[in-house]
Formats: structure tokens, sequence, C-alpha cells
């Protein structure tokens, strides 16, 4: 197990404990049943899930006579994820005389480690929900530094005089991550581009440092009071770890990131500053004061439970693994089938081309009464290339409207982009095959009994790992708008799709058939859709 993350810090508010108490048994109440797998209700030290898929425990101490810890209380909320993955959130707040001895009225300190079967799958370090409101609600501070929620602004030249001193505090414990303002005259773009990551970094590494933007007009203020080499470009990102020493080296230990690296990416600002900061804070050392408090509320946990509800924990995530496992099997047989179909597909293709010139060669055929899907071309680049081939030569008997493609740019940019465009454009010439034997040779069927049935070399492989005919009862009753499309002038719930594979983003295409047109509707064409599995 790693801990992917650590927060500690001192409280002015006594009631810091409470709230913490709060906050996290209803965050931890709010996840399960999102799940549906609630917890139980009661005030039981151990309340656990069906198949203790969440458990959550909860340890604690009161006691006003108590002269060095009054209050103390230890959260514990065990995640078992189908993939194997476990994810373990412990807090610990505490408060009492010795927490006023190191200057402090409450301590709060919060771990959030994971481990997985799946080691090629990498876990990243992410604040637990409740992690926002409740540095707000306790006025998280280490090292005399706030520890804010939101992003701080710094203008002008007395804003970055302000921001240098804070970044050169002899005794500053907490990480600042600090971006460069944009210029009066930048476009709306990159503008919008620029908030947002701000505003997902500022989320992202809230509990482990402080964000705080310098306007323009600041920027060579700071870079001349910081020391050259040390301040911030326009547009860009600096974290700063503590121990900021001008005489020393800039590039090794305060990290600047241009703002070419997330300018068509905001979200990607945000996992390098947490990639940069979460192995630090996990070395954090809590507190002396932590050892009695501990004390305290080991005194309370009945022997042996601890242990208990960990055997049991983790004996549900290794069954869950093996079922996990399984399950991999079985999907990479019918994988391999798909792939073998496809293979003959495309074995079809190339001896229909071979006959064609063949034919060709000896005059005994031309390309007359041949529609323009019998001469589409066979491959196509990428997602988009596969959209465009088929607005260009499927439109007879396949309506694709251009906003039923969504997001394939960013599809064209994956590893597997070529592959995903390469049986998208092969799909959807399925779909424009299976329209024209249904518009214009009298079939009857649905597609996937014309792909079962109709031995056409273009038929797309009928097996639910590669279509399905309708989503589940849970997905349409979650999530019922993300299958609605505008379809021949009206809002419609389509269901059937086309799945191009089973990896991450892969695409999915949603068509339905459309009587008064007679020819299938593409209604959407892009990345994975949310469903129980994602």
């Amino acid at each position: 197990m790693a801990t992917l993350y650590r927060s500690i810090w001192a409280s002015d508010d006594p009631d810091a404990v409470d709230a913490a108490d709060r906050a996290v048994v209803g965050w931890a109440e709010g996840i399960a049943a999102r799940h549906h797998r609630p917890l139980p209700s009661g005030d039981a030290r151990t309340r656990a899930s069906e198949q203790y898929r969440f458990v959550l425990r909860r340890d604690a101490h009161d006691d006003p006579g108590d002269t060095k810890i009054v209050k103390a209380v230890r959260l514990v909320f065990v995640e078992s994820h189908r993939d194997g993955s476990r994810w373990t959130t412990t807090v610990r707040a505490w408060s009492g005389g010795s927490c006023t001895g190191e200057g402090a009225k409450a301590w709060t300190w919060i771990d959030v480690d994971a481990d997985a079967r799946d080691l090629t799958e990498p876990l990243f370090a992410k604040p637990p929900g409740f992690i926002a409101d409740l540095l707000t609600t306790t006025s998280a501070a280490l090292g005399g530094v706030s520890l804010l929620p939101r992003t701080m602004r710094y203008h002008g030249e007395d804003g970055a005089e302000d921001l240098a001193g804070l970044l050169t505090l002899s005794d500053r414990d907490v990480p600042v991550v600090v971006f460069g303002g944009l210029a009066a005259e930048a476009d709306e773009r990159a503008v919008q581009v620029f908030d947002a990551a701000v505003q997902r970094t500022t989320r992202d590494v809230a509990g482990l440092a402080t964000v705080a933007v310098v306007d323009a007009a600041g920027l060579d203020e700071l870079d001349g009071a910081l020391g050259e080499g040390f301040g911030v470009h326009r547009g860009a990102m600096r974290v700063y770890l503590p121990a900021l020493d001008p005489a020393g080296d800039a590039t090794t230990r305060h990290l600047e990131i241009r703002a070419e690296r997330f300018r068509d990416r905001p979200a990607l600002a945000g996992r390098i500053a947490v990639n940069q900061l979460a192995p630090v804070s996990s070395m954090r050392r809590a507190p002396d004061s932590w050892d009695r408090a501990s004390e305290r509320l080991d005194d309370r946990t009945p022997g042996g439970m601890v242990e208990k509800v960990a055997r049991e924990s983790a004996r549900v995530t290794d069954l869950e693994s093996e079922l996990v496992a399984e399950r991999r099997t079985a999907e990479e047989v019918i994988e391999e089938f798909g792939d073998l179909q496809h293979e003959v597909t495309d074995l079809r293709d190339r001896l229909a081309v071979a006959t064609a010139e063949l034919a060709r060669v000896r005059g005994e055929r031309s390309e007359e009464g041949l529609e323009v899907i019998d001469l589409a071309p066979s491959h196509a680049r990428d997602c988009s290339d596969a959209a465009a081939l088929a607005r260009k030569h499927l439109g007879a008997y396949l309506e694709f409207p251009t906003e039923a493609g969504v997001d394939l740019e960013l599809l064209d940019r994956q590893a597997a982009g070529p592959a995903w465009g390469e049986q998208s454009w092969r799909a959807l010439r399925a779909l424009a095959f299976y329209s024209r034997a249904r518009s214009r040779d009298g079939y009857d069927g649905d597609f996937f009994g014309w792909c079962w049935n109709s031995r056409h070399p273009m038929a797309w492989p009928a097996n639910p790992r590669k279509l399905a005919m309708r989503e589940s009862k849970t997905v349409m009753e979650r999530w019922p708008e993300s299958r609605t499309f505008p379809v021949d002038g009206e809002d419609l719930a389509v269901q059937s799709h086309i799945k191009i594979s089973s990896a991450g983003m892969a695409p999915r295409i949603y068509f339905t058939w459309v009587d008064r047109t007679r020819t299938v509707h593409v209604a959407y064409f892009g990345r994975h859709l949310r469903n129980t599995r994602t």
C-alpha cells in the first residue's frame, strides 16, 4: 500500500475535531449511497456495506477532564473497487493541552493510501471530496502560512512584493503554486484555458499547497525580488517548494511549467503540480501530540476489531480481483474472436478489390451499376478521417450530422487513434450496407440480426463485446441525458451502439433506424460515454 496524499495542518478553531468528524462521515455515506452500497445507519464503531465494498471505522475520544487531549477522532474509510484497487482514507483530528503547547488549538491529519492488483494501471494522488470545505471551516494553516482551498490573487508591484515575501519565508512549510498572469491583450481562448488551468490546479492540490496568480504587471517585480531565474513567465506555472534559496538553483527544486505544456489540456497543469507535490507530502511528519491522541483512541478500540476489518476487506478485494481476472480472460477470448472476424472481413475486402481489378483487366466488368458506397476507400487514417469519408461516400444510406462527431481530434491523438479510425470506418460502412439492405432490398430486421445472418463481407462482428442494441437498465436510469440525441428533428433516446474497442476512451457509435428517411442515423460518434464501469 502506498501513501499517495498527505495533508497535515493546525487550526485555531477548537471545534475543528467535530467539523472533521461530521465532514468525513457525511462524505463516506454519500459515496457508498451513490454506488448503491449504503452504509448501515447507527453509531456503531465499524459500519460496513454489502460485501464489505465500503467500510467506515470511527474511533473517538471525548473527555473534558483530560488536560492533554480533550477530543480526538480517527476515521478510516476503505473503498474496494471492482478493478481490484483499494483506497483507504484516514482522517485524524485532535485538540487539547498538548496541541496548545505546539501553538495550535487543534490538528488535522489526512492520508489517502491505495493499492492495486494491476501494476500497469497507475494510481494518481487526489484530495478527498470534503477537503476544500474542511480547509475553510477549520482555518487551516501550517508554519504560519494559511492552507487555502481558493486561489490567491496578487496585483502589480505591491502584490508581487507581498508574494515574494511569502515565498522567501525561512520557516515556510507550505508549497506555493504560482501562475504568471496573461497580458491584457490576450485572446479570449487563451484566457479561458488559463482560468481553467488555475481552477483545476487549485482543486487538485487542495491540502497540499496554496495556489497564487500574479498579474502581468507584477511579473518583472517578482523576478527582481526573488532573483534572476526564480520568477514565472506569462501564462506559465511554477511550483515553489519550501526552503526557497535565491542563491541556489531554481531549475532543480522549483519547477516551472511553460504555458505550452497545458495550452490544449488545462487539466494537465493540476496533474503536473500534484505529481511533484504528492511525494513530498507523503514524508510529512505528524506533530508529537498525535502520540498522546493515538493512545487515547487505541484504548477505546475493541481488541482485534482493526485486524478483523482489515482481513475481511482484504479477502473481499482478493475475491473481486479473481473475478476481474476471470472476466478479463473471457473478454480477451471474445476480443480475439472479434479480431479474427475483422481479419476475415479485411481479406474479403482485398478479395473484392482483386476480383474487380481482374475483371477490369479482362474487360469483363465496368463500374456501371455500382454505387458510391461500393467504391468507397477501404481504409481511414483516424476517426476524423472516418467521419469525413462517411459523409462523402455513405450519405445515400447513412445520415451523419456534423455535430454527431464529438472530440474526434482527441481520439486521433491517442496512441490507438489510427487503429480506432480504421475500425470506425469499417463500422460506418457496415451501417451503410445494412441501411441499403433495409431500404432497397427489403430486409426487415435489426442491425445485429443482419450482421449475424447476412454473410455480407462488410458485416460487423455480432457479439456483445462489439455490438449492443440496448443499454442496461441501470445506465438508462442514471444517465439518460447522455444517451439522448437530436434525431430527425426531435430529441430521442438512442441505445444501440457499436463498440470499437474496450480500451480506455475507445470510441462508440450510437445509431438508430429512421423510418421516415429510410436511413440509418448516426447520433453520436466519439469517446466512451459514462456507464457503470467508467
